[in-house]
C-alpha cells in the first residue's frame, strides 16, 4: 500500500497542495472547511513524522501484524482525489487510525507468543485496556482481551441472555470496562460487567450444543464438534473429577462431584476462571492477537501452566500475549518474547523494550530483575538459604535482594547488569563470603560495586562478638557466664 513512510507523507502533502490550491476559487462560507481539513492533515503529517516507526510501514512485520495496519491505512487511501467533504467526516478517524497503529506496533515483528512484564504501577493493565478500547473503536476482530478482574456468576435472571449469539457476545464483551481504580466504588458494576458475560457464556456455550446437534441431525457437518464438547475436552484433562450436567431446555449448566449435583455457581473462583478463558478463548475470531491480563488469577501454578499449554495449543491460529508480574507463570513460558514494560501512559505512549538473551544474564533472571525499581542485589545461596534470609532482612527495604547460587554467578550478574544501566535504569550490587580473598582482589571488586563480607561465610556473623552480645540478656554476670561456656564449647568443636 505504502513503500515508506516518506511515500505516505508525500502523498498526504501533495492532498494538502490540493486543496490550497482550490482556496482562492471557493466561496467564503467553505473556507472554514477547507481551513479544518488543512489542520487535519498538518497535524497528521505532524504525526507521522514524530511517532511512527519506519518498520511499522515496511513489510518486515508479522503477517497478523500488517493485515491489522494495512485494515487501518485504508480509511487514508480511500480518502486520495476525493472532495473535501470526505475528508473532513473521515480524518478524525484516520488520525485515530493511526494512533492505533501507533500503540499497536510494539508486536509488530513478534510472531510468538509473547509475555509483558513490569513494575507494579508501570502500566500494564493500562495498556492491555487501551489496546482493547482501540479494537472496539475500530471494530476490529484482530484483538481480543481476557481481563484480569473476574467476579464471575452465573445469573438465570438476566433478561437477554438466552437471545445471545456468538457476534453479539464478542461485541459486548469487548466493550465492558477492564479498569477500575477503586474496587470498593465499582463493586456493582464490576458485578454487572462480569456476571452478566460469564452468563452470557455460559449460555452461548449450551445453545452452540443445540445447534450442533440440529445440523448434525439434518445431515450437516457431522464431524463437527459443539464449543461446548471441545471445553470439556480441555476441561477433563484439567479437572476430570468434575463433570457437566446439560440442562439444554433451560440453558443451564448443573455440577456433578462426587455424586453429588449442584449450580454451576458452585465451583470455586478457580474452576469458574478455567472456564471462563476456555470458552472464550474458544470463541476469540480465527487469527487474532489473544491478550490476558494477570493470566494465573484464582489458580495455582500446575494449572494455570497446563491450561496455558492446552489453550495455545487449540488455537494455533492465534497469537497470546500474557501480561503477568508473576515470575513462576512468566519464566514457565517456552520460546516467548519477553516485552518490559517500563511506563505506559495513555492513548499511545509506551516505554518498551524486548528482552534479549544473553551469555551474561540468563533471559529468566533478567525478566525477574527488569521490572524492579529499587537496585538489585545480587548475593549467594538460594531463598531458602542463610544467606538471602539476612540479607532480605537487612536491605529489602532499599533494594531487590535476588539468591543466584555463588559468589561466581554473583560476580558475573553484578558485572553484566551494570554494563546495561542505561538500559535498565537500574543498578546492581553484589555481596559474597570473605573465603581468605586478598585485600588487592576486594578492592577490585569493590570498584565494580561487588562487596565482599568482613567474615569467611556469612554464618560467622552469627557468632561474632558484636552480634552475641546483643542477643544475650542484660544482666551482665549471666552474659559473661554465657560467653565463657560458649568459648569453651567452641574451643572443644576446634
Amino acid at each position: 500500500m505504502y513503500s515508506s513512510k516518506k511515500d505516505l507523507i508525500e502523498k498526504l502533502e501533495s492532498e494538502k497542495k490540493r486543496f490550497r490550491d482550490n482556496l482562492s476559487q471557493i466561496a467564503d462560507y467553505e473556507k472554514d472547511l477547507y481551513n479544518r481539513v488543512d489542520n487535519y492533515l498538518f497535524e497528521l503529517i505532524s504525526f507521522i513524522n514524530k511517532e511512527i516507526d519506519e518498520k511499522v510501514l515496511s513489510n518486515d512485520v508479522t503477517v497478523r501484524y500488517k493485515t491489522l495496519r494495512d485494515n487501518l491505512l485504508e480509511s487514508i487511501y480511500n480518502c486520495y482525489g476525493g472532495d473535501i467533504k470526505s475528508y473532513d467526516s473521515l480524518f478524525p478517524q484516520i488520525i485515530y487510525n493511526f494512533k492505533v497503529i501507533k500503540l499497536f506496533s510494539f508486536i509488530a515483528k513478534i510472531d510468538s507468543t509473547a509475555v509483558i512484564i513490569g513494575a507494579n504501577g508501570a502500566g500494564k493493565t493500562s495498556l492491555i485496556n487501551e489496546l482493547r478500547k482501540n479494537n472496539s473503536k475500530i471494530n476490529s476482530n484482530e484483538m481480543y482481551v481476557l481481563p484480569a478482574q473476574k467476579l464471575l456468576c452465573f445469573a438465570t435472571h438476566i433478561q437477554d441472555r438466552n437471545v445471545v449469539d456468538e457476534d453479539s457476545y464478542i461485541t459486548e464483551f469487548n466493550n465492558i470496562n477492564l479498569k477500575y481504580e477503586t474496587i470498593d466504588l465499582y463493586l456493582n458494576q464490576i458485578d454487572a460487567n462480569f456476571s452478566n458475560t460469564f452468563t452470557k457464556l455460559i449460555t452461548l456455550l449450551v445453545k452452540d450444543i443445540i445447534a450442533v446437534a440440529t445440523d448434525n441431525f439434518r445431515g450437516k457437518n457431522e464431524s463437527s464438534l459443539s464449543l461446548w464438547q471441545k471445553l470439556e475436552k480441555i476441561w477433563n484433562k484439567i479437572k476430570p473429577e468434575i463433570k457437566f450436567d446439560i440442562d439444554t431446555k433451560n440453558t443451564v449448566v448443573k455440577v456433578e462431584k462426587n455424586g453429588s449435583k449442584y449450580s454451576i455457581n458452585g465451583l470455586s473462583d478457580g474452576e469458574r476462571c478455567i472456564l471462563f478463558y476456555i470458552g472464550n478463548v474458544l470463541l476469540a475470531p480465527e487469527n487474532s492477537y489473544i491478550i490476558v491480563d494477570e493470566p494465573e488469577t484464582f489458580l495455582n501454578a500446575a494449572v494455570y501452566n497446563e491450561l496455558w499449554d492446552l489453550l495455545i495449543s487449540e488455537r494455533p491460529d492465534c497469537q497470546f500475549i500474557f501480561a503477568s508480574h508473576n515470575m513462576d507463570f512468566v519464566q514457565s513460558r517456552t520460546n516467548a518474547t519477553y516485552i518490559w514494560c517500563k511506563n505506559f501512559e495513555a492513548p499511545y505512549d509506551l516505554d518498551y523494550q524486548v528482552l534479549e538473551e544473553s551469555q551474561e544474564i540468563p533471559l529468566p533472571l533478567l525478566t525477574e530483575v527488569s521490572g524492579a525499581k529499587k537496585p538489585i542485589l545480587f548475593c549467594e545461596g538460594t531463598k531458602n538459604s542463610l544467606d538471602y534470609q539476612i540479607y532480605s532482612k537487612l536491605f529489602s527495604k532499599f533494594c531487590f535482594v535476588k539468591p543466584v547460587q555463588g559468589h561466581k554467578q554473583v560476580i558475573q550478574y553484578t558485572k553484566a547488569y551494570n554494563k546495561l544501566e542505561e538500559t535498565y535504569g537500574n543498578k546492581a550490587y553484589g555481596i559474597i563470603d570473605y573465603d581468605w580473598m586478598d585485600e588487592a582482589r576486594i578492592e577490585s571488586y569493590k570498584k565494580k560495586n561487588i562487596f565482599v563480607l568482613p567474615f569467611n561465610e556469612i554464618e560467622m556473623l552469627l557468632v561474632d562478638e558484636e552480634m552475641v552480645n546483643y542477643v544475650l540478656s542484660d544482666d551482665e554476670e549471666d552474659k559473661k557466664q554465657k560467653l565463657k561456656n560458649f568459648e569453651t564449647l567452641l574451643l572443644v568443636c576446634v
